[in-house]
């Protein structure tokens, strides 16, 4: 099963980055792919929320919409998140938010799995999405980078 891990440092506190990154319905504002994000539920520290996003191999365009779990533990500056159902096999993984600097910055750490099945979906097809959702990981850790920084000066 692929992995991807993506880490960024964030110049603004651990628990606002932690809070911004909990507003999942702000990530399409900043991220380019992807189309939506709903929260369907909202209980304590459990979400679950639905995500569209629009994946593009090649000269082929398909949304791809699926519903995760999340479990944001305020404490520890963490969350855990699963699938539930969607156009993916499997997809679950982590994010931490450690304190830098005295406080003044964040390392962000997303870590997650997956495993998408389409029939007829060769070696080198794989290969592009893989390399899709590095670069999707990488513009959502930008994305809560620039919305924390900004929320920082303003």
């Amino acid at each position: 099963m692929p992995n991807v891990r993506k880490e960024i440092t964030v110049n603004a506190p651990a628990a606002k980055v932690f809070a911004i990154a909990r507003d999942i319905e702000r990530f399409p504002e900043a991220m380019r792919d992807l189309k939506s994000v709903e929260v369907l539920e909202r209980e304590g520290d459990r979400v679950v929320s639905r995500w569209v996003s629009i994946a593009e191999v090649g000269p082929l365009t398909r949304e791809v919409a699926w519903e995760e779990e999340e479990l944001w533990d305020e404490d520890a500056l963490a969350c855990s998140f699963k699938l539930l159902k969607g156009d993916m096999k499997s997809y679950g993984g982590s994010w931490s938010f450690t304190s830098e600097e005295g406080g003044n910055a964040t390392h962000v750490v997303l870590d997650f799995d997956y495993e998408i099945e389409i029939p007829m979906l060769g070696a080198l097809v794989k290969k592009i999405i893989h390399a899709k959702m590095v670069d999707n990981c990488a513009s959502l850790l930008q994305a809560l980078k620039e919305l924390s920084e900004a929320e920082r000066t303003s």
